[in-house]
């Protein structure tokens, strides 16, 4: 009866708990997918649907394992280096267990590097162009001294390495290990030496007495100025670099990297370092702040050099401005221009003075823009720069999104040299000089003698060039404006000539002109065999083979012309003399090479040959370029031949078999007797055991 009591009671409670949830007014229902639906209360009002508020269920945990994996000593760790994609195969990883047999006869080769590592040292290695198969061929190679089994296994792997968990250890491993680093050096306070050194930078003071750098605006990581790089002391430099015009007309007059001006006015060179020793800059300025910046002298000295007394007091900025160890940089006379075509002519401005940019609202041009910077710093060794001198290019620039190209260098001059040049190696030629070219010239001695000699020009960078284009594609004219052929550094370079279809035809032979003095532009006769070839040793100078032009340039219709000549290729041969561990270039050979004639035709496109279209014009390309050929003749190994051994034995060896002289042996037949003897007895007794 208590059991059945106790039955009763829970079939109640059961009911009780399964009906209850419903007599209840806005109360929540637990479905099946664990979604709680929220039920309205149970009213005469207008009810809305239900809303099915989703909670998600947990999801299973497991303990992250806290420890390293644990890797095995002496144990190849990689056996499928390729194998890089999981659950997918990768191609031409013949290893791969993802990899099918068709994937597989798929494969065009095997790229994983299977090194085997055998305990037989006996292996000769051989070269395998292609393996297609994941076998590895074993060579062996065994000889007389030929170890067989390596007892020390743990040679062919390296040791497991420990987790680095400080700063400390690793620290120590980096200062053990390390080698070259691209993290920033800790900063240090700047120090000025007595004097510039090969390579420092050239401080200036601008007229708000901030500290400066003479600048070299080069292309840092694209073709754009960078105008933070500074120049080097006694590094002859140049960088070409280009500037993005969006907003002419802005940029023309507000810019001040476009100006002449702002590359030598507003600022004085400091001639020696020695001068910042006892003189603390400001921080930067604009030349046009109203605030006086204050001088405030160091505190310390450098410990290297001697004691000197530093001022307590300095004087007013104007006269510290003015000190004789400023150096003011002036303009080399004339000022030239760059014409529509390239060429460089002197500007002849009124008053000797070098004018801003100015725009031009009707033209659209900006005049007087800066096209190219040329320094030229005489300097005195350990005394210092003694003048300054910048030699300008002005231009005009005319189109919005259309780069300005500027060129800036620097020369630097030793005030007591004279009759200075250059050569181009000493004696074989240096990658990256120009190749010295020039013409031969007979000069008429007071007592009859003709002399010959090699006439050179004074510009290193005009001996020997190839076809530059202008900022629109154009070709140059100037020939101070080409681009000199450097010792071992192929190059190509073009430039265009436009042409409308109406005088296509007509003028033929005038586009073939233009293109050879293009192409050619002041060619040279000779090229000197080294780089300090003499001028007066005619013998050390190669004559340069120029091909002959065959055909003329003709017009059989209407917007063509053949045979048209529009590209020359130098060629220069060399060779390499002197010893294998310095070895020398001599030029053995020039060669300009014409193109084969083509075929100028004006095409149909767009706009073009449409009614009224006469007059557009199309582009023709003229290119140049440049190989060099190395012709070297290297030594061949002589091997003497293999020694042959002459074997011979002692005259003793066959004692007591034989006896005589060194020079005559005979058997002893006495004793040969005695052992024919022995050996009866023996083969007798040993019969009569076995019997």
């Amino acid at each position: 009866m208590a059991s059945a009591s106790r039955g009763r009671l829970l079939s109640f409670v059961l009911l009780f708990l399964f009906t209850w949830p419903s007599s209840q007014q806005g109360t929540d229902t637990l479905t099946t997918d664990n979604s709680v639906v929220t039920n309205p209360p149970l009213t005469n009002a207008p009810t809305d649907p239900p809303v099915v508020v989703t909670s998600q269920a947990p999801l299973p945990t497991t303990a992250v394992p806290t420890d390293a994996t644990e890797l095995p000593e002496n144990t190849d760790l990689g056996p499928c280096i390729c194998d890089l994609t999981v659950n997918g195969c990768d191609v031409n990883c013949c290893c791969d267990p993802d990899c099918t047999t068709d994937d597989r006869n798929t494969f065009s080769e095997c790229i994983e590097d299977t090194n085997v590592v055998d305990e037989r040292l006996c292996i000769q290695s051989d070269i395998i162009f292609l393996e297609n198969t994941p076998e590895t061929v074993d060579t062996s190679n065994p000889s007389l001294f030929c170890i067989v089994t390596d007892n020390f296994e743990e040679r062919n792997y390296y040791t497991i390495p420990q987790t680095v968990e400080t700063v400390e250890r690793f620290e120590e491993l980096t200062d053990q290990y390390g080698d070259t680093s691209y993290a920033a050096p800790p900063y240090q306070n700047e120090t000025y030496a007595d004097f510039y050194k090969s390579g420092d930078a050239i401080y200036t003071i601008y007229e708000s007495l901030s500290l400066g750098v003479v600048g070299l605006p080069a292309p840092l990581h694209t073709s754009e100025c960078e105008d933070g790089n500074p120049a080097s002391y006694l590094y002859n430099e140049g960088t070409e670099c280009v500037r993005r015009i969006s907003n002419l007309q802005d940029q023309c007059q507000g810019d001040p990297a476009l100006s002449a001006l702002s590359y030598y006015t507003g600022f004085k060179i400091v001639t020696t370092p020695s001068f910042l020793q006892d003189f603390s800059p400001p921080d930067p300025r604009l030349v046009n702040m109203t605030e006086t910046p204050t001088v405030r002298p160091t505190p310390t000295t450098d410990p290297n050099t001697t004691n000197i007394p530093i001022p307590t007091t300095f004087p007013d900025n104007d006269s510290l401005y003015d000190s004789l160890e400023l150096l003011e940089i002036t303009v080399r006379e004339p000022v030239l221009c760059e014409s529509t075509l390239g060429v460089h002519i002197p500007c002849n401005f009124d008053g000797g003075d070098v004018p801003t940019p100015e725009y031009n609202s009707t033209s659209g041009i900006c005049e007087y823009i800066l096209k190219e910077v040329n320094y030229y710093i005489t300097h005195n060794g350990t005394n210092g720069i003694m003048d300054a001198e910048v030699q300008l290019v002005l231009g005009s620039h005319s189109m919005d999104g259309l780069s300005l190209t500027q060129f800036f260098s620097t020369s630097f001059i030793k005030f007591d040299e004279v009759d200075v040049f250059e050569r181009s190696g000493n004696p074989g030629y240096v990658i990256g000089e120009p190749l010295m070219a020039g013409n031969l010239v007979q000069l008429a001695e007071p007592d009859g003698i003709i002399k010959k000699s090699i006439e050179l020009g004074n510009d290193r960078n005009n001996w020997l060039t190839i076809v530059k284009g202008t900022a629109d594609g154009t070709c140059v004219t100037d020939a101070d404006s080409r681009t000199p052929v450097t010792f071992g550094e192929d190059v190509r370079s073009g430039c265009t000539i436009r042409v409308s279809y109406e005088n296509v035809s007509n003028i033929c032979e005038f586009i073939q002109a233009s293109a050879l003095n293009a192409l050619t532009g002041q060619m040279p006769e000779y090229v000197a065999m080294f780089g300090n070839s003499a001028v007066e040793v005619v013998g050390d100078w190669v004559p340069i083979i120029v091909d002959d032009l065959l055909g003329l340039p003709s017009s059989p219709s209407s917007g063509t012309c053949i045979n048209m000549v529009m590209a020359l290729h130098i060629e220069v041969l060399y060779a390499n003399v002197g010893s294998l561990a310095n070895p020398q270039a001599k030029v053995i050979g020039v060669r300009y090479n014409y193109a084969e004639g083509k075929i100028l035709k004006y095409h149909c496109s767009g706009a073009y040959c449409q009614v009224g279209a006469d007059s557009l014009t199309q582009s023709f390309e003229v290119a140049s370029s440049v190989g060099f050929v190395e012709t070297s003749n290297y030594p061949e190994a002589v091997l003497a031949e293999r020694p042959s051994f002459d074997s011979k034995l002692p005259n003793d060896f066959f004692y007591p078999f034989t006896f005589g002289s060194s020079t005559r042996l005979q058997l002893d037949v006495r004793l040969l007797y005695v052992l024919i003897c022995c050996y009866v007895v023996v083969y007798v007794q040993s019969w009569d055991i076995r019997l």
